[in-house]
C-alpha cells in the first residue's frame, strides 16, 4: 500500500479492454486500482517517457472537457442544450419630451 498521502480524485477515461484488464489484476492483487494506476503513472514519469512540461488547455478546451465530464456523470443532459428561445426585437429607445 502507498500509505497515507495527500490525494485528489480525478476522472480518467480508458478503453473498456484496459479497464477489464485492470479489474482482473486488481482481483488478485493486494493493491487497489488507484494504487496500481498511481504506481504505473509514477513509473511512466520516472522513465522520462512523458513530456517535460504539460501544456494547460485553452479556456475553450477546458470548458468543453468539463461539459463532457458533467454529461458523462449525468449532471448534464442533452436536453439541457435545447435551442434558446428566439429573442423578440427590442423596442427602439424613445426620447422623453417634457
Amino acid at each position: 500500500m502507498l500509505g497515507l498521502m495527500s490525494a485528489k480524485r480525478i476522472v480518467i477515461y480508458m478503453p473498456d479492454a484496459l479497464v477489464d484488464a485492470l479489474n482482473r489484476v486488481t482481483a488478485v492483487s493486494p493493491q487497489s486500482r488507484s494504487e496500481l494506476i498511481c504506481a504505473a503513472v509514477q513509473r511512466f514519469l520516472a522513465e522520462g517517457s512523458g513530456p517535460a512540461t504539460v501544456e494547460s488547455p485553452s479556456p475553450d478546451e477546458a470548458f468543453f472537457d468539463r461539459v463532457a465530464e458533467m454529461m458523462q456523470s449525468g449532471l448534464l443532459q442533452p436536453a439541457d442544450f435545447a435551442d434558446p428561445a428566439v429573442e423578440e426585437p427590442r423596442p427602439k429607445s424613445k426620447l422623453w419630451i417634457n
